[in-house]
Order: C-alpha cells, then structure tokens, then sequence
C-alpha cells in the first residue's frame, strides 16, 4: 500500500522496493498506489509497473490510506511512503509476525534501525517523535518507540476494528491511539529509512503544523490526563477550603485564611467543576463524531437526574442568598458581614446554573450516542 501524491520522480523506486517484498514473501500478493490527486505522471508510472491504482479524492495521508486500506482484497495490509525512503524487504518480516497470529498491527522503528544521513530532520529525531512517543506509550499503554514511522503492517480485520477516521497525518497517531483503546497486541520492529530521492518538491510533511496535529489528535483521546484529573484535583481542593472557612479561621503555622479567601478558594472550585463536565463532553464527543464506537449504554433519566439536582441547589443557593440580603436591608446597606453566607450562596448558584447547562448539551449528544448502540 503506497500513498501517493505527485511522486513521479520516486513512485517506481517505492513500486520496485515493493515488489522484492512481494517476491521475498512469495504469496499472491498485491501492490496498490492510493492516489489522492496527483497531476503528475505518478498514476500513470504506477499502471505501467503493474500496480493497482485506487482514487482517494479527498485529500490527506490518511485519506488516501484508508481509501486504499478499505479497496484492499489481502488479509493483511503493509503500507510505506512513496518518496522510496522505506525497504519494503523488511516489512516481510512484518507480515510473517502478522501470519503466527500473535499480534494485531506491527509498526516499524526507525529510531531504533538504520537511519541515512540527512534522512531525518534533527527536529523529527530527537524532540517531535520521541515526544508523542512517550505520550502514546505513557497514555495509552502502546509500545512503541517512533509513533510517527510510515511503513506498518495489520491485518485487516484490525483495520476495520479500529474505524479510522482521520484525514491528514494524524492518522498515524489515530492508529496507535485505537489500537491502544481496544487493547490490541503491538508490536515493534526495527526498520531503515533512506534518504528522500525527491529533488523537484519538497515532502508533504510540514514539521509544525503536522507535529500539532499528533499532539492535538493526542491529547483528544486523553481526557482523563487533560480534564478527569486536574478537575477532581482543583474541585476537591476548592471543596475542602470552601467548606472549612465556612465555619471559621483556618490556621496553617503562621498563614491565617479568613473568610475572605473563600473568594480564591471559589476559582479552583468552579473550574474544576467545570472541567469534571469537560471530560464528559470529550468522552461523548469522540462517540458522536465516530472515532470511536460506544463502550457501554446510557443510564436512564440523566437529564432529569441532573436538572434535579441542579434545581436542588439552586433552590439552597437561593435561600441563603435572600438570607443575606434581608440581613444587609435591615442595617442599612452597610457592608456585608457575613461574606461566608454570601460566598456559599454563590457557589451554590453557580453550580446549580453549570449543571444545567453542562447536562442539556451532554443531553444532546447522548440523542445521536443512544441511535448509534
């Protein structure tokens, strides 16, 4: 499986590395080129060396990848660049890994093979790969050592399993991502990358803004790491503070909180409330948008249980809030004393309105979730 995109000066070497491959293998086999647009000569060059060509009209790495992963008729799927930078010999051994059964998606490791000079940019080698590396590994148990390599092999019962999606370069780390989520076997393989061939264009990869992309396509599918903790982290905090000070000093060695520091302990309170809400949004909206499919059904009467709570609080929120301000009539409008009272309504209120809120759109989405199981 090559990808390709106006690669007509190295679409042979890439079809000619394939096919020592196919022969070393020596089982029927085919070379598909998942063209994604070219206006060069690359479809052309590719027939005449007896590739099968598949269109993949819309645009993107992953685009293409999965337009030809889908067309595909094998039972296993090796897919490598089409700038020639990649032995497809090795990925035999790739596939022969696939064939034992042991595993479910083999992926190459340039940083721990054979690296031309001047193959890889000192960016991608030494902070940008092993970076989103050490993310994926730490954050979704996979692995691996160069999340980012372009020659991999799966079967393809795998491939439909992880229902990938992505359009662009992301689609490296979605693979991995998925497969992490549904607790596939990985394996890992050293692998060569030679130098680009290319001399009339420069490679599709853009460092910073593909490197964003991984990141954010990362970070997506870790809700827990970016939302769950630091919210339980600032909520309990806020909780703890809020709720102490609400019947008195608090005395840590020489530091004194008083009533007025319910004020900031409120901020990490809300926000982590906030974020505990966020984390439910990322969990439904990656069901929603079908990167991933349902992992358990809905509870009954969410919404309703929400709004009732919500209603709870607003009702108690309200209550100590008329309390104070009949106190802060009868002398006068003269400055509020009981700023504890006053803070805990606050609270109370403002919490009451993010469960509303918060609960109407996770409402909306369960809609399509609940369609979908």
């Amino acid at each position: 499986m090559i990808p390709c995109l106006n690669e007509e000066e190295t679409i042979q070497i890439a079809i000619e590395l394939a096919k020592d491959a196919v022969e070393m293998l020596g089982v029927k086999s085919e070379i598909i080129v998942a063209d994604n647009g070219s206006t060069d000569r690359s479809v052309e060059i590719a027939k005449e060396l007896g590739a099968r060509v598949v269109s993949a009209p819309a645009k993107g790495y992953g685009n293409a990848l999965i337009n030809g992963m889908n067309a595909s008729y094998g039972k296993y799927l090796v897919f490598g660049d089409a700038d020639g930078t990649y032995k497809f010999v090795e990925g035999v051994e790739f596939v022969q890994l696939l064939q034992k059964g042991s595993t479910d998606l083999v992926v190459g490791s340039r940083l721990k093979g054979n690296i031309e000079e001047g193959a890889m940019p000192f960016l991608h080698r030494h902070l940008g790969t092993p970076v989103l590396s050490f993310l994926i590994r730490t954050i979704f148990k996979v692995n691996i050592s160069d999340c980012n390599c372009g020659m991999r092999a799966l079967t393809k019962k795998a491939f439909l399993k992880m229902n990938l999606i992505s359009g662009g370069m992301e689609f490296a780390s979605e693979m991995l991502v998925k497969a992490g989520l549904q607790k596939m076997s990985v394996k890992e393989i050293p692998c060569s990358l030679l130098k680009d061939n290319r001399t009339k264009r420069s490679p599709h990869l853009n460092t910073w803004r593909d490197g964003w992309r991984h990141l954010k396509f990362i970070l997506l599918f870790a809700p827990k790491y970016i939302f769950l903790y630091p919210g339980w982290f600032l909520f309990l905090n806020g909780l703890f503070f809020t709720i102490v000070l609400s019947f008195g000093k608090l005395e840590i060695g020489n530091l004194t909180l008083d009533a007025n520091f319910i004020v900031v302990s409120s901020i990490p309170f809300i926000v982590g409330y906030q974020l505990l809400w966020l984390y439910q949004f990322d969990q439904r909206f990656m069901v929603f948008t079908g990167y991933i499919k349902p992992q358990k059904s809905r509870r009954k009467n969410e919404l309703e249980k929400t709004l009732l709570f919500s209603v709870i609080l607003f009702v108690a929120g309200s209550t100590l809030g008329v309390s104070v301000a009949t106190d802060w009539l009868q002398v006068g409008y003269s400055p509020i004393e009981n700023i504890r009272l006053l803070m805990l309504s606050v609270n109370c209120l403002l919490i009451s309105l993010l469960t509303a809120i918060n609960s109407f759109v996770v409402s909306m989405m369960d809609i399509k979730i609940l369609h979908i199981e």
